[in-house]
């Protein structure tokens, strides 16, 4: 008796089971015509099947949410703090195009249908268009409560004077509004409705005007090649509702020089005071008035980000134009010298001292004012050059002269009446056809080279 009851139940499961499996293969109405539903968002997407079935099923996957993805139209409200980016057109055109493309990476909660014959795949996908408005509405509700709460944050920092900190939380805020910088930003709180995307955007406007940098002196005088005995100091402060100075403590900055060329060393943040000083290491440019840029360092902040899209974000919230900045001017002073000078050619003084004349030149515009007078000058050059005339090699119709060409230079510090700097060129050849003259004058220009190339890199490295 038993062992009828299992056979009885085994045909029963048996009847049940090959009519629910014959109607599985059967195409779904689905397929049969694509479903128009206003309440839902719908892809739709079939492949061949060819290759691994987990290639072809993700291919139709991805190719049905696709389709979904698009039919989500995103607008740009009015009410956006991309209003606000007029100077960067650029950033807006190319952030509305990566909203719409990056939807379909947004997409959660939604339902996959698939059926497959032996030669097709197909998936449909979709999305109930209550539930994506209701999930997006509270992504965007969170979002604006973080940046709130940021914006929060930095209003208290200002009312402390931390203008820096204020600019990170504000930084932060940016951040948070990251995927709704296109969707209204209005936020309810007790005190009332405000845009928090706005509100964002003007405070770092206001924090940025608000910071002013000052310079102990508005021009300093530095002597070529010599390190600036007094710092370049500045003071960073920050300006409160009232008109009324406080100092800024912390305030990272940077300095390069925006007119003429030289090497820098700063200290990178403000003091307590709110002071700071800049050094000039070197000097590189010629130019007599050149000037320093001091700027607020927010590279930190920014750099700090692993993603590039949110480092483009800050750079455009933040842009290095709008930097609290101010111009240092420098003036630079060269050494007064002295010169003394022989010059022999040929076994010959040379009063006229014609290689003299170049190399005081080439030294008064590189390291040295020349003066007339011995007595207010702080060093003494000494130049000895001897051209020797050598052999006369004659050839066909033609003959080649040879002039060899010997330097010695020194440099004494008068005040502290020892010499600084010694050094020499020999044997410096000049050739030329045609007489000795000629071979003098090209000895000259290869002596004045040898002295630019071998001498002059070491007379810098000289404090003068």
């Amino acid at each position: 008796m038993m062992k009828q009851s299992k056979l009885t139940l085994l045909a029963l499961v048996a009847l049940f089971i090959f009519p629910l499996g014959a109607l599985a293969k059967r195409k779904p109405a689905w397929v049969k015509q694509r479903p128009n539903d206003p309440a839902y968002y719908i892809g739709l997407a079939t492949v061949a099947k060819s290759g691994s079935a987990v290639s072809y099923r993700q291919v139709a996957r991805d190719a049905a949410l696709k389709q979904m993805s698009s039919e989500i139209k995103v607008s740009i409200s009015s009410n956006s703090v991309l209003h606000k980016l007029e100077s960067d057109a650029d950033y807006k055109e190319a952030y509305e195009s990566k909203v719409q493309a990056s939807v379909q990476q947004t997409l959660e909660g939604y339902e996959v249908l698939t059926w497959e014959n032996r030669k097709e795949y197909w998936v449909m996908t979709r999305l109930s268009k209550e539930k994506y408005a209701r999930a997006r509405q509270m992504k965007l509700d969170r979002a604006k409560m973080m940046a709130s709460a940021y914006l929060s944050d930095a209003r208290k920092a200002l009312s402390g004077n931390d203008a820096y900190s204020a600019l990170n939380y504000l930084a932060k805020g940016v951040i948070s509004l990251r995927n709704h910088l296109e969707e209204d930003l209005n936020h309810k709180t007790v005190d009332g409705t405000y845009n928090v995307g706005t509100a964002l955007f003007s405070t770092i406007q206001d924090v940025l005007r608000r910071i002013e940098l000052v310079p102990v002196q508005p021009r300093y005088q530095i002597r070529f090649s010599q390190k600036l005995t007094v710092p370049i100091g500045l003071h960073a402060y920050l300006r409160d509702t009232n008109g009324s100075r406080h100092a800024l403590t912390g305030l990272p900055l940077n300095a390069a020089f925006s007119k003429g060329e030289g090497l820098l060393s700063l200290q990178h943040q403000t003091d307590a005071s709110g002071y700071t000083a800049v050094s000039v290491t070197r000097l590189l440019s010629k130019r007599k008035m050149q000037e320093i840029t001091v700027a607020l360092d927010f590279s930190t902040v920014v750099n700090a980000e692993s993603d590039p899209e949110v480092r483009h974000l800050l750079s455009v919230f933040f842009p290095q134009k709008q930097m609290p900045t101010v111009g240092i001017s420098i003036e630079v002073m060269k050494s007064k010298a002295y010169l003394l000078s022989t010059e022999t050619v040929f076994g010959a003084m040379d009063q006229k001292g014609v290689f003299s004349g170049m190399l005081k030149t080439e030294l008064n515009e590189n390291f040295f004012t020349f003066t007339s007078n011995q007595e207010e000058a702080d060093f003494e050059v000494t130049i000895n050059t001897n051209f020797v005339a050598g052999d006369e090699r004659k050839g066909q119709g033609y003959a080649v002269y040879t002039v060899f060409a010997d330097l010695s230079i020194g440099i004494k510090d008068v005040k502290a009446q020892t010499e600084i700097f010694t050094d020499q060129l020999n044997g410096i050849r000049g050739m030329r056809p045609g007489n000795f003259e000629y071979a003098l004058k090209d000895a000259r220009i290869k002596l004045i080279n040898a002295f630019q190339q071998e001498i002059e890199p070491r007379l810098e490295q000289v404090d003068m």
